[in-house]
Formats: structure tokens, sequence, C-alpha cells
């Protein structure tokens, strides 16, 4: 596996670059990724009209670029910890970057699905490799910065569906757009990738096994990994949720006209932003379990408030409350994942990536199912539970004794 030929500038050593060209590197990341996966969101539209598709045909489609998502992401943290996710990180992006413009140039709907299943891959693998990368710079730097790294992608999302809707209104075809996309984005590819970190997982595999630790055991550490997937399922499935059905809510509940509904994803989006780059300086006052907790509790309120509520004024303040309080849950458990005890990081994020994936695709539909049997504000309403749930589960981010604490401890015991 080792042996396979990679080019030379993924692995090229540019160790001596400094630890904030790599901050940089990362946080360009972070945009790349939201500004793509938004450029393709904001023209689908114009994908369904190219192919003709149904909207069954359509929910297809869109499956393959979630399905191709879950698969890679395991693969991608186990590359990470064979290869290091600095040349993971390289590959997705020359998946991710030339899969945009391949999917509006296929020539029959299997072919687009193949094309989308491709361009899943590139993203999933993105998405792990890139918080790799953010949980090491983190953890080198010595200090929280994870939730403001990850506010890049938000504005990235941001900044890639207002371009991707200006240049819609101009009438350029999807093909063209993506093909000027994804040549721009690819300038920043080897920029970006030669001030990555590189990691070394065999020497720091070799240096653990040669110091003195107290073994813990695995149930320990696989229940704290799930206990993180779940917490992120939960948040996830609220996002999945504010995406799909704010606007819904809106203009079909509240009775707000179609153009004003989306001021609610809008308001909610705008608010996850700002809170990502104030989680860094909560965290570092509050610890990420306190964190965790305060921030549920706040998007736990602005649920009350949304399915409650009567008037649009009402409505986007409970927006705004769920996107600042989701907005730094998922950074602080992708953190969390780079501070478990004998799991690597990759493994970690992948597995916890994964988890939290499948409660964003699982959460629309189900709001659906409910909403369908029972009422959207009752549907709704249950995320006020799983968001509950996150609060609950919080203490799994409390700090944990390492092994020198501990033999420190019995030292001074005995």
């Amino acid at each position: 596996m080792n042996n396979i030929a990679v080019p030379q500038w993924i692995v090229r050593n540019d160790s001596g670059n400094p630890l904030t060209a790599s901050l940089w590197a990362v946080r360009g990341l972070f945009f790349l990724n939201g500004f793509l996966y938004a450029t393709w969101a904001t023209r689908i539209p114009a994908i369904q009209s190219q192919f003709q598709l149904s909207h069954a045909a359509l929910g297809v489609a869109l499956m393959m670029v979630a399905l191709g998502a879950v698969v890679a992401m395991p693969t991608a943290g186990w590359l990470c910890s064979r290869w290091g996710s600095r040349r993971v990180v390289a590959i997705s992006l020359l998946l991710y970057i030339a899969g945009l413009p391949l999917v509006a140039l296929m020539p029959s709907l299997t072919a687009l699905f193949i094309a989308l299943l491709l361009f899943g891959v590139g993203h999933g693998m993105l998405d792990v490799s890139m918080n790799v990368q953010a949980v090491e710079v983190e953890r080198r730097w010595q200090r929280p910065i994870n939730s403001s790294i990850h506010a890049l992608w938000s504005v990235g999302g941001l900044s890639g569906a207002i371009a991707g809707s200006v240049i819609g209104l101009w009438g350029l075809a999807a093909g063209l757009h993506f093909a000027l996309v994804s040549a721009i984005l690819s300038l920043a590819i080897v920029p970006i990738v030669t001030r990555l970190l590189i990691e070394s997982p065999t020497a720091a595999s070799d240096a653990r096994d040669k110091e003195p630790q107290v073994p813990s055991p695995p149930r320990g550490r696989n229940r704290a990994l799930i206990l993180l997937g779940a917490i992120a399922f939960c948040i996830m499935a609220g996002e999945g949720a504010m995406a799909d059905w704010s606007a819904v809510l809106l203009n079909q509940v509240l009775g707000v006209s179609e153009g004003l509904a989306a001021t609610g994803y809008a308001t909610f989006a705008i608010t996850m932003a700002a809170g990502r780059f104030a989680g860094d300086r909560l965290s570092m006052r509050l610890g990420p379990m306190n964190q965790v907790r305060i921030s549920g509790l706040v998007a736990l309120a602005g649920l009350l408030i949304v399915v409650t509520s009567s008037h649009l004024v009402l409505a986007l303040l409970g927006f705004a409350m769920i996107g600042g309080g989701f907005a730094t849950i998922v950074p602080a458990v992708f953190s969390a994942c780079g501070r478990l005890d004998n799991i690597p990081a990759g493994v970690a994020l992948a597995t916890v990536s994964t988890i939290g994936y499948f409660g964003f695709l699982l959460g629309p539909p189900l709001i659906g199912f409910v909403a369908e049997l029972l009422s959207l504000r009752i549907a709704l309403g249950c995320l006020s539970v799983t968001t509950l749930a996150s609060v609950l589960l919080a203490t799994t981010l409390a700090p944990r004794a390492t092994a020198t604490d501990t033999s420190q401890h019995d030292r001074c015991a005995a």
C-alpha cells in the first residue's frame, strides 16, 4: 500500500513552514470545501432540468452523493492512519475538484449517478482528512481553534451560494459554471497542501509504545467514541432539518411568503458562522463540556420558540438561537476525537463523522414522516429531544486523567 506512486508535491516535507501557515492552509481547506459543495447545491435545479430528472430520480441522484461520502469516510480515516492526512487531503481534493465539472458533462443518467458517487467520495474523504489536520493543528497550537476553523466552512458555503445564485441569474450553463469554479480552486491545491502538517503515524505509534502507559479497556474507548458519535448525530440531524424544513415551516405554517421564508435558514446559517468564530473563546473560558451543555440549552430554547411561535420575528429569533447553539458543538466533538487515548485521530474522526452524517441524512426525512402523521410543529419539536440528549451526553467531553496524571496521583497517594 505504501509503495503507491504519489506526486512529489503531495509528499514533499515542508516541515520548516511555521504553524501559522498550516493553520491558514487548513482554514483554506474548510473554505474551499464549503464553497465547492454550495456551488453544486445551488445548481441542482439546473442539473435536474439538463437531465430531465423526475423528483424521484433527483432523490436518487442526491443519495448517490451521500452514499459516496458515507462509504469514503471510514476509508479516509484508515488511510489517514496509514499515510497521514496530508496525502489523503491531496487525493481527495483531486477527486472533489475534478468531479464537479464531470457531473454536468455526463452523457447518460447512469453516468451521472457514477459521477455523483465519485463526487461524494471526494467530499467525504476531504471532510475526514481536513478535520484530522484541524485537530492536529489545534493540538500543536495548544489552545482551542477548531471552532473558528469550522466557521470558514460556513463562510465558504455562504460565499458559494451567493456566487452560484448570481451566476445562475446570469444564465451561465451549469457545466461552464462548474468548470470555472474547479479551474479557479485548483490553483489553490499546491499552496494549500504543501503547507499542511506532516504526521508520522508509524513514528508516533512507536513513540507511544515506548512510553509507560496505563492501559484502558477497549470497551471504555469504544463507548466514548459511540457517545461522541451520538452527540454529532443529534446535532447534525438538527442541522439537516433546519436546511430542509425551516422555509417550509415559515411558508406553510406561519403563512410567510416564499421569498421571506428563506430568511429562516439564512438567519440560522449566519448565526452558526458567527457562533463558530466565537466558539474558541467560549471553549477556553467554559471548557468543552460546559460549552456543549450551554450551547445545547440555547439551541433547545430556540427550538421551543420556533415550534410555538406564530410571528415571523419570534421565529427568526428562534432560528438565530438554534444556529448559535448548534455552531460550536460539532467542532467541540471533533476536537475531543483527537484527545482519545490509543485511537488514531483519523479513525476516531471517521467513525464520529460517519455517525453524524447519518443524522444529517436521516433527520430531514424522519421529520417529513412525523409531519405527515402529526404536524410539522410536532415533528420539528422532536428535535428538542435529540438536542436535550446532546446536553446530557456532554459529560463525554469532560477532561480525562492521562496515564501520567494517574501515575503521579498514585505516587502522591503512596
